[in-house]
């Protein structure tokens, strides 16, 4: 079986389920995942809610079974690990860890982020599969979706600020990317595809309109309601091409959408202060970064 800790916000979910669930394929193994996460709120966190079951994942929770208990049990074990039967696996390291793809227990359970495709490419049409969305959209999901789909060539551009502004460990670590990589994407992108139409998504609407000066056609995307972030999430994903910011949840709605030809451009420098983090996993090859 395979136990996957899961934690943070939609987009680390996404990349935590993936990897999960490549290795429950691989091994034919059943998969659980631990939400212990969720019962309560930390002071170095933004407070976030679980979303998985926004989509047609496949998972027992370990909170409401018997493996709960034998989640439990590895605490009392050095290093939480007694092979063949159980194998800890927690992340060491920000770029691929070749560990991961060779745990091999009765019971493996993985702690950490994940962020890369290589984690579960050879899965990754079963993860597809798996993260369509299965919700009742927001009251204005409908209308931005049928713009997007009315539009010959519709991007999505997230800019996230927000706790990446705010958040006095966040806006260290991350740090909103800055103006000058969305003109520097918006550019390319106009260059590329002279006919694009730019729907805009954040988390500061507002401040995005007053300082991204847009000349192309576009639209400032504005859900409301408390999956508004899955309404992005979903419509970012029915765009054509993107500019993803340094955010695990704009690199899924590029990822999510399936056309081959799409463009796909992210920021070169993901983290603000981490020179010693190793992001050549984090981008997929087919991906622009400038």
């Amino acid at each position: 079986m395979i136990i996957a800790r899961i934690t943070s916000g939609l987009g680390n979910q996404l990349f935590q389920y993936a990897l999960a669930r490549h290795l429950a394929q691989k091994n034919n193994a059943s998969l659980y995942i631990d939400l212990s996460y969720y019962q309560q709120a930390y002071d170095t966190d933004t407070l976030r809610t679980f979303k998985l079951d926004r989509f047609n994942t496949r998972y027992s929770v370990l909170n409401t079974s018997p493996y709960l208990y034998v989640s439990k049990l590895t605490k009392l074990l050095p290093n939480r690990t007694l092979k063949p039967i159980f194998h800890f696996v927690q992340e060491q390291q920000f770029h691929v860890d070749p560990v991961v793809e060779q745990a091999s227990s009765a019971v493996i359970t993985l702690e950490g982020f994940w962020q890369s495709e290589r984690y579960f490419l050879d899965s990754a049409e079963a993860v597809r599969r798996e993260l369509t969305f299965r919700r009742t959209p927001g009251v204005d999901f409908a209308g931005y979706a049928d713009q997007i789909a009315q539009t010959a060539c519709p991007v999505s551009v997230h800019i996230r600020r927000g706790d990446y502004v705010n958040h006095p460990e966040f806006s260290q670590s991350f740090g909103f990317v800055g103006l000058d990589y969305y003109r520097a994407a918006l550019a390319e992108l106009n260059r590329r595809l002279p006919d694009a139409r730019f729907f805009v998504f954040s988390d500061d609407p507002d401040w995005v309109a007053d300082n991204l000066h847009l000349s192309s056609p576009h639209v400032y995307v504005r859900n409301s309601g408390p999956d508004a972030d899955v309404d992005d999430l979903q419509l970012m994903s029915l765009c054509h091409h993107h500019v993803i910011a340094n955010s695990s949840f704009s690199w899924w709605g590029a990822w999510l959408n399936p056309r081959p030809d799409k463009l796909v451009i992210a920021p070169r420098n993901w983290f603000r202060n981490k020179p010693d983090w190793n992001t050549t996993d984090l981008i997929p090859a087919s991906w622009l970064r400038i």
